[in-house]
């Protein structure tokens, strides 16, 4: 194997464990053919966003911002072209009813806020399973744990709001100064 197709290899790798989709990002000035969408909550609650996009309102989803780690802060920014596009919002951090689609129009070098807010849909049981090995006389065995827990699910809502006037996300108005890690929890 040649030297270009092992750097090829470990590039492609990287991108596959590092998750998928533009990164959160603020830069000072927009960037030229593009705009922005901060996706955002009224205060910093510690959400794992996943967010996919399409070009059109039945198309097909493609992943652009997919991240385990709770984003810092109440507003996740991502690059969009300009034009007005579906996209899908869900959280891997908290139950909910699922993923809610919502469409976004986007302005170039504007920003186009949607306030997203988790309206409480009543308590589910989440069942978990854990196993383990424990040595016996014989042998080592599997043992299963089951346990139930109950846990409040939520509605995802998204409202989009019109493009408006880039600034970074610090002095954009619905802008929270996250004060110490905090616990996913509703927004009203």
């Amino acid at each position: 194997m040649t030297a270009s197709k092992c750097v090829f290899l470990v590039v492609a790798l990287a991108g596959l464990l590092n998750g998928c989709g533009t990164p959160d990002v603020n830069p000072a000035l927009p960037r030229a053919r593009s705009g922005y969408v901060d996706f955002y909550t009224d205060s910093p609650l510690g959400l794992s966003w996943k967010v996919k996009r399409a070009a059109e309102p039945n198309g097909p989803l493609r992943a652009v911002f997919s991240q385990f780690e709770p984003v810092a802060g109440n507003i996740l920014r991502l690059a969009t072209p300009p034009g007005t596009w579906q996209f899908e919002v869900w959280f891997s951090n908290e139950v909910t009813t699922g993923p809610q689609k919502v469409e976004v129009t986007v302005a170039d070098g504007k920003v186009t806020p949607v306030r997203v807010s988790l309206q409480p849909e009543g308590n589910i049981l989440i069942e978990n399973k854990s196993f383990a090995y424990r040595s016996t006389a014989r042998a080592t065995r599997r043992v299963s744990k089951i346990s139930t827990e109950e846990q409040e699910n939520f509605r995802i809502v998204p409202n989009p709001g019109s493009p408006q006037d880039y600034h970074v996300k610090e002095q954009m108005s619905y802008f929270v100064k996250p004060s110490a890690p905090v616990a996913a929890g509703p927004t009203n």
